[in-house]
């Protein structure tokens, strides 16, 4: 019974190591997405012609618990008009963001008295992002582009976009011939040919995570080379030891379990699995062994 208990673990352990590396650190593909394609997505999506684009250090900021925007660009137009791009990237859209991007654009506006433009980047569908928001108080437009909708075959001729065509309409069928492409490029660099295909490869991810282990499988050797795969792989080594420690405190329960309660003890691992904190796990673990009672112990839990 504890062997079934540890193996269950160690799946649940992969499948962690996995979550940490595609899911949550898409926002290490988004920067470097945004640092290599910020002219293309503006071009494209905005219909802009930027002379200058820089990403704006200083925020306004008020309270040190004021959430940032992801990345504002201070652009200046080959017409010499100066505006402020808010881009913004989300995985996932809700009604609370659409709040703090106007809370966002409007402290831009107050600190900079420059026209502010918003633009939302959104991976995933919603039917929540229509460009406009609108209550009792007043209305909100932004600009929002909308990668399902989007054909990848449109976008063949912007390498700078290549990591979002996973995203896409087609984008299965069109990424090998990206990948192709970014690999035999001459004029770039070999850490920007990384970059390329580890934002790509993390997108991938979100539509097909197979996909995603072939393209790295494929080209890790260029990868290796992207300081993004190294940021995500170290990341991603820190939360496979940390996974490692609770992984290790979960069959110390197990155990403790089984020799003091028997077989009533084991059945409370089901509950003890869904326990996240590594630190209540030490609590539980220490109470087992002054506990009198199988319900001292599940009270914890």
């Amino acid at each position: 019974m504890i062997m079934t208990v540890v193996v269950i673990f160690l799946v649940d352990f992969s499948r962690t190591v996995w979550y940490t590396i595609n899911i949550m650190k898409y926002d290490i593909a988004a920067k470097v997405a945004v640092d290599i394609g910020k002219e293309a997505i503006l071009r494209r999506f905005l219909k802009m012609e930027p002379g200058s684009i820089q990403l704006m250090e200083e925020l306004p900021e008020e309270t040190v618990s004021l959430r940032r925007s992801d990345f504002p660009l201070h652009v200046v137009l080959k017409d010499g008009q100066e505006v402020i791009v808010l881009l913004e990237i989300q995985t996932v859209f809700n009604r609370d963001f659409i709040l703090r991007l106007i809370d966002y654009t409007v402290r831009f506006m107050l600190k900079y008295h420059l026209k502010v433009i918003p633009l939302v980047l959104l991976l995933t569908p919603s039917s929540l992002a229509t460009g406009a928001y609108a209550d009792d108080l007043f209305t909100f437009n932004y600009h929002v582009v909308r990668f399902w909708e989007e054909e990848s075959g449109d976008f063949l001729d912007e390498m700078q976009l290549y990591p979002f065509l996973p995203l896409m309409a087609g984008g299965k069928d069109t990424l090998e011939e990206a990948e192709i492409a970014i690999y035999e490029n001459a004029e770039i660099s070999m850490e920007k040919k990384g970059d390329l295909l580890t934002a790509m490869a993390i997108f991938a991810g979100l539509k097909d995570k197979e996909l995603a282990v072939q393209l790295i499988k494929r080209r890790r050797d260029i990868m290796i080379q992207s300081a993004a795969y190294d940021i995500i792989k170290q990341e991603g080594i820190k939360e496979g030891i940390k996974e490692g420690e609770k992984r290790g405190l979960y069959d110390a329960i197990s155990l403790g379990l089984e020799l003091k309660f028997g077989t009533d003890g084991l059945a409370l691992m089901e509950k003890v699995l869904k326990v996240e904190s590594r630190e209540k796990l030490e609590v539980i673990k220490e109470a087992i062994k002054i506990a009198n009672k199988i319900e001292e112990v599940e009270k914890l839990i």
